[in-house]
C-alpha cells in the first residue's frame, strides 16, 4: 500500500502536476490521521471495556463480602437483643425479690447472659483496593464515599463493642467467678449475695454495655451503609 501511494506521487511529480500532487499530499495525511484517530478510538475502547469488566470483578467481590457482613450482623443484633432481654428480666427479677425466683431467672437466661459475639466484617477487598490504582475503575461517587468512610463507621461502633468485652472480661466474669457458688446456686450465701448493691451494679452495667451496643448500631448507622453498599455494588453483570 505504501509503495502504490509512493508511485502516485511521483507520478504526479514527473508531470509537474504540482497542485494536483499537494491536494494528494494533504488527502494521505488526512488518511494518516483518521487511521491515527481510529486505532486510538479501538485502543480506548479495548481499554475502557477491560477496565469495566476489572470494576465487575470488584464489585462483584464487594457485593459478596457485605452480604456475609449483613448476615453476620444480623447474627450480633439477635444475640444482643436476647441478651438485652435477658438482662432486663433477671434485673427485674433481681430488684422485686432477689431470692429463689432471681436465681431461677438467672440459671434460666446463664447462657444468653454471658454470649459474646464480635462482629467481624469482610473489610479485605476494601482495604486492598483503596490502597490501589484500582479504585480509580469504581465509577460511582456514592460507593467510593461509602466505601472510603466504612473503616470509621465500623470503628466507631467497635469502640462500643469492645467495651463491653473487656468489662465481661476483666470485671462480669472474675466478679461472679469469685463471689457466686455455682455448684450450689441456691445456697444462703449466695442468696445474700443478691442482695447487695454490687452485685446487682454488676448485671445494671452489663446491660447498659449491652445497651450501648445496639444503640451504636443504630448510631453510627451500620445497617444502613452496609444496604447501601450492597446496593450500589449489586449490578455488577
Amino acid at each position: 500500500m505504501i509503495k502504490f501511494f509512493r508511485r502516485i506521487r511521483q507520478k504526479l511529480l514527473e508531470e509537474n502536476r504540482f497542485s494536483k500532487y499537494l491536494i494528494y499530499a494533504i488527502g494521505e495525511i488526512i488518511l494518516v490521521v483518521i487511521g491515527i484517530l481510529i486505532a486510538l478510538a479501538i485502543n480506548n475502547w479495548n481499554t475502557e471495556n477491560t477496565n469495566r469488566k476489572k470494576e465487575a470483578l470488584i464489585l462483584k467481590q464487594i457485593h459478596m463480602d457485605f452480604q456475609s457482613n449483613r448476615n453476620q450482623l444480623d447474627s450480633i443484633v439477635l444475640i444482643n437483643k436476647k441478651k438485652q432481654k435477658a438482662l432486663t428480666i433477671f434485673i427485674d427479677a433481681l430488684l422485686t425479690d432477689p431470692g429463689v425466683a432471681a436465681i431461677d431467672s438467672l440459671l434460666k437466661y446463664n447462657a444468653d447472659i454471658y454470649t459474646i459475639k464480635t462482629f467481624n466484617p469482610s473489610n479485605g477487598t476494601i482495604e486492598a483496593l483503596i490502597n490501589s490504582s484500582s479504585f480509580e475503575l469504581v465509577q460511582n461517587d456514592s460507593l467510593r464515599n461509602l466505601l472510603v468512610s466504612w473503616k470509621d463507621v465500623y470503628n466507631d461502633y467497635a469502640e462500643e463493642e469492645q467495651l463491653e468485652r473487656t468489662y465481661q472480661i476483666q470485671n462480669f466474669t472474675p466478679y461472679l467467678r469469685k463471689n457466686f457458688n455455682r455448684l450450689q446456686p441456691y445456697s444462703q450465701e449466695n442468696l445474700e449475695l443478691l442482695k447487695t448493691v454490687e452485685f446487682q451494679n454488676t448485671f445494671i452495667d452489663k446491660r447498659l454495655l449491652c445497651d450501648f451496643v445496639l444503640e451504636a448500631i443504630e448510631q453510627e448507622k451500620i445497617n444502613s451503609y452496609i444496604d447501601e453498599i450492597i446496593r450500589l455494588s449489586k449490578d455488577h453483570d
